[in-house]
């Protein structure tokens, strides 16, 4: 029997290949930008908390991962998202030019996708060490 993996599963494989793909000298950058950005995305609002990752990106290579991360999952066309990003432009710029339906789902995705992600990055699941997947 076949089962279609929920949204949550999905969140969790991208996120756990996101956080795996990370070097083990990255992993406690990474883990730091993944920790700092939902507290952004509530404190500031998605928009906010975007352009200050896009800002840190510029100086931090680990902020602009994780922004990377969160661009493709927001934009994976094979994802069951409601809303169909472009994967070629800007997150702030399909947010900006969106409505009040995009803004509010843009914040509650990145909310539930930076859970896995912090979660994951936290565990120290990265390439070379493993966390849990150790002998696998």
């Amino acid at each position: 029997m076949t089962t279609t993996p929920s949204l949550n599963m999905l969140r969790a494989r991208h996120a756990y290949a996101a956080v795996r793909a990370a070097k083990v000298e990255q992993q406690v950058d990474y883990t730091r930008a993944a920790r700092q950005m939902p507290a952004r995305v509530l404190t500031n609002g998605i928009g906010q908390a975007l352009a200050m990752l896009m800002r840190d990106g510029s100086s931090d290579p680990e902020s602009q991962r994780l922004c990377d991360h969160l661009t493709a999952w927001l934009t994976d066309g094979t994802t069951p998202h409601p809303f169909r990003l472009a994967a070629g432009e800007a997150l702030i710029e399909q947010l900006i030019a969106g409505d009040q339906e995009l803004f509010v789902w843009m914040q509650r995705e990145t909310l539930a996708y930076l859970g896995w992600l912090k979660t994951f990055a936290e565990a120290g699941i990265s390439a070379g060490e493993g966390g849990a997947d150790d002998g696998k």
